[in-house]
């Protein structure tokens, strides 16, 4: 028996039926019908994940495949990724370089993107170097520890500030989740950033960490925030028309920022709200809130050693691509936006597996790996 989450399918199909009343609501269908495709492939890629009986029974080739296309994007999509022309935090030589690099095609991905990718792909891989005897080999591990490497490499040089901090919040979690007994440095953890913060007020920093942002720093990623908040109450049932914000917001409301170089509200629920109105962003946010209590259910069971690794990554991508959606919305609507539906995937099968098996044999769980860690 194949167990399926009826959430997300009832989720799933909100969105789709909603998408023409996105779409009549359009000021440009050509722009918003590349948006919907972009869409309709993440979920088409989760609806075959999720039905498939081979896929179904090897979870771990949905894992892979996330590892695959991030590991492959770190090592050679170098010529195919827009860099920043500016420095935001840092300097390295090595960037230099990067910027130079002779474009393989016309078809290009933004580093900010490139982030996004990575935050869903380092967790995967750090899992697996985090719990014991999952790779066996010496030479895999080798080749996990080349991986993570390479991907945190590539991520520091997208200067993405939302990927720093999801990384940062990601690699939190993994170790909480992996070691629960660092729970008791938090109030340690609490109390430096308390003193941190009581050195450099809170303003001050979120200024310094915006500086040279393409919105103009952190008053213009305000403002931007706002006219979006304004955009969705106007338009709480339609959204503006799917992937249209670059031409509706700065038409009908007066942003101070130029919002030419970049197709969304910086905030991944402002823009599927833009986007799909409230009852797509509902729609969306019941899948997330499904995710939450099926990675719940995953890693309470560590039953099953290999299962739970592949939990602990995908939870690790989960936190990540939250983290950085408070700040950035570069997977939705973009080209790589599949790869949060990938993930979605994963989760899924991961909880239906565990379904199917706590059914046929009555498993409970047990920490028989970790007891003497």
């Amino acid at each position: 028996m194949v167990y399926r989450s009826t959430c997300h399918r009832f989720s799933i199909l909100i969105i789709i039926c909603w998408l023409p009343i996105n779409l009549w609501a359009s000021a440009s269908r050509s722009i918003s019908w590349e948006s919907i495709l972009y869409l309709i492939l993440g979920i088409l890629l989760y609806i075959l994940c999720t039905v498939a009986t081979v896929i179904q029974r090897n979870p771990h080739w949905v894992a892979w495949s996330l590892i695959g296309i991030g590991t492959g994007l770190a090592t050679l999509g170098a010529p195919i990724v827009r860099w920043k022309p500016d420095f935001r935090l840092f300097y390295l030589p090595f960037y230099n370089q990067l910027s130079t690099l002779p474009k393989l095609t016309s078809e290009t991905i933004h580093a900010n993107l490139l982030a996004g990718v990575l935050l869903l792909t380092i967790p995967l891989l750090m899992a697996r170097l985090l719990v014991p005897n999952v790779s066996k080999a010496g030479w895999i591990r080798l080749l996990e520890w080349g991986g993570v490497a390479i991907t945190l490499l590539m991520l520091v040089l997208t200067q993405s500030r939302a990927g720093y901090l999801g990384i940062f919040v990601s690699i939190a979690v993994l170790g909480l989740l992996r070691w629960p007994r660092l729970l008791w440095g938090i109030p340690l953890l609490g109390l430096g950033f308390f003193i941190g913060f009581k050195q450099i007020p809170l303003e001050q920093l979120l200024n310094v960490l915006s500086r040279g942002d393409s919105l103009g720093g952190w008053a213009g990623r305000l403002d931007v925030w706002t006219h979006s908040a304004y955009a969705l109450q106007d338009f709480v049932f339609t959204g503006i028309g799917i992937g249209t914000f670059t031409l509706v917001i700065p038409l009908l409301y007066p942003i101070k920022v130029s919002v030419e170089g970049f197709p969304h509200a910086h905030n991944l629920f402002l823009q599927i709200g833009l986007d799909l109105g409230l009852p797509g962003l509902i729609a969306y946010l019941a899948i997330l809130m499904n995710c939450v209590f099926m990675l719940w259910r995953l890693l309470w069971d560590k039953s099953d050693l290999s299962r739970w690794t592949l939990a602990l990554g995908a939870a690790g991508g989960f936190v990540g691509m939250m983290v950085q959606g408070l700040f950035d919305a570069v997977l939705w609507g973009t080209k790589v936006a599949f790869m949060s539906w990938l993930l979605f995937a994963l989760i899924t099968l991961l909880h239906n597996k565990q379904t199917e098996e706590s059914l046929r044999y009555g498993n409970g769980g047990s920490d028989a790996y970790f007891e003497h860690d």
